[in-house]
């Protein structure tokens, strides 16, 4: 048989001092995690925009070469946080991909270069040239006019219309690049596009 001291021992519970020392902990805790779990929240949006917008210009490529195109596969870069590509052999009602937006607070960062520009243009062999090179197969840049009707014309002129987000590559002759920035941190990343043809995605 239990004696009363062992039973009355069962019932005590936590005290008010033992309750405060968890809820202190527990608050000290958290408040080391959270910058950190913000951190890497924002490092996860900006990997994922980056391998999204080499998805787009990989899905351009493609389109190219499946497309045998005369005229070249357009990827363009709208404005600061939109995107497209537009197959150049078609009718002006198919020639546009989906309109697609960076993560908020994800934004491109306006290209270094001469040869600057909004856009790239894939050929038949999966090669690219650059309109703002000039000459053959690229005198012209895609109009920007086209980049976007209604009712995406207001999505399209949100954020930095117009600006060359596009830029030559300093680390490979003859690439170009396109650098994401994530605002609240500064984080970036960098999408290359080798004179071949070939996306790579990697850290700034």
């Amino acid at each position: 048989m239990r004696s009363v001291w062992t039973d009355r021992r069962g019932e005590m519970g936590f005290s008010l001092v033992e309750m405060l020392i968890v809820v202190a902990i527990i608050v000290i805790m958290a408040a080391v995690a959270l910058p950190n779990i913000g951190w890497y929240v924002r490092n996860y949006k900006i990997n994922g925009a980056a391998r999204e917008v080499a998805g787009e210009l990989q899905a351009a490529r493609n389109k190219a070469v499946m497309t045998n195109t005369n005229n070249g596969v357009s990827f363009v870069v709208v404005d600061g946080d939109n995107y497209r590509f537009a197959q150049e052999d078609l009718t002006a009602a198919e020639q546009l991909s989906t309109l697609r937006m960076l993560p908020q607070g994800v934004f491109f960062q306006v290209g270094g270069g001469a040869t600057a520009t909004p856009t790239i243009r894939f050929t038949r062999l999966g090669s690219f040239c650059n309109p703002a090179g000039g000459g053959a197969p690229c005198a012209a840049a895609f109009p920007g006019a086209s980049w976007c009707a209604a009712p995406e014309a207001a999505q399209c002129t949100s954020d930095g219309p117009g600006l060359n987000y596009m830029g030559t590559d300093g680390a490979v002759p003859g690439g170009v690049v396109v650098t994401l920035i994530e605002r609240f941190t500064g984080l970036t990343r960098t999408i290359r596009v080798a004179p071949g043809g070939r996306v790579l995605v990697q850290p700034s």
